[in-house]
């Protein structure tokens, strides 16, 4: 998808699309505004550190809330049937696991220093006051640059997380997706072309025949199987006319 598909409104453009776009456009947006307050905090303090330094806790913030977004969007993949067999690697999900542990950890942390969390912005306020400009509403404007950026890349990058990247997921998921397909009555020859189309791994004995004929397919036909799963067959030599 290029950018100019991104500006472009479709009614069959996919969730995943919408979000994407609608977190460009917004990101842009404020991009454009912080460095409007840097300009203006820059021209109001007379000095470019203090421009500079806003445009900077903006970007940390929203980094640091994007991360933290990713962390409580991303998406948990539905657990595999263990009892179909395939040749392919299962999805490693210590990642969701090391979301899961770090969630809990930053809600409880949260809870439990939530008593300081207003000392904590003063303090943090009056550190920021020289950086900004020395002026008598620097502080507000450090932890307002600090918030709005904490927040919108929160939200911004936990909506594309949650949306765009699970679809992502699904649809690399889908793509290793095959329909088993109905062996039976066929010849062991005919049944093996049948099943390297459909990218399906016969178990036969070694001196099974060609010739022989499947009777039975231990997944039962039209069974939605990872890319190439693995099917044992029983085989039988065909009636003698």
């Amino acid at each position: 998808m290029g950018l100019r598909d991104l500006f472009t409104s479709g009614r069959d453009r996919k969730a995943g699309d919408k979000i994407q776009r609608g977190v460009l456009i917004i990101s842009i947006a404020m991009l454009l505004a912080m460095v409007l307050v840097a300009v203006l905090l820059t021209v109001t303090t007379r000095d470019g550190g203090a421009g500079v330094t806003a445009f900077v806790l903006f970007a940390a913030a929203a980094a640091v809330g994007s991360a933290l977004g990713f962390m409580f969007g991303l998406p948990r993949a539905r657990v595999a049937d263990s009892s179909t067999t395939s040749t392919f690697y299962l999805t490693n999900s210590n990642l969701i696991k090391v979301s899961d542990w770090l969630t809990t950890i930053v809600i409880g942390l949260g809870l439990v220093n939530l008593g300081k969390a207003v000392p904590a912005m003063r303090a943090l306020a009056h550190a920021l006051h020289a950086p900004l400009g020395g002026t008598a509403y620097a502080g507000a404007v450090g932890l307002s640059v600090l918030i709005v950026g904490l927040l919108a890349g929160f939200l911004l990058y936990y909506l594309w997380t949650s949306i765009r990247v699970r679809e992502l997921l699904e649809e690399a998921e889908r793509q290793n997706q095959q329909t088993m397909p109905d062996l039976r009555d066929q010849t062991l020859g005919e049944a093996r072309e049948t099943a390297s189309q459909n990218n399906v791994t016969l178990l036969v004995p070694d001196d099974a025949p060609d010739t022989s004929l499947v009777t039975r397919q231990a997944v039962p036909p039209g069974t939605t199987v990872p890319s190439g799963t693995s099917v044992a067959v029983s085989t039988a030599e065909p009636p003698t006319r």
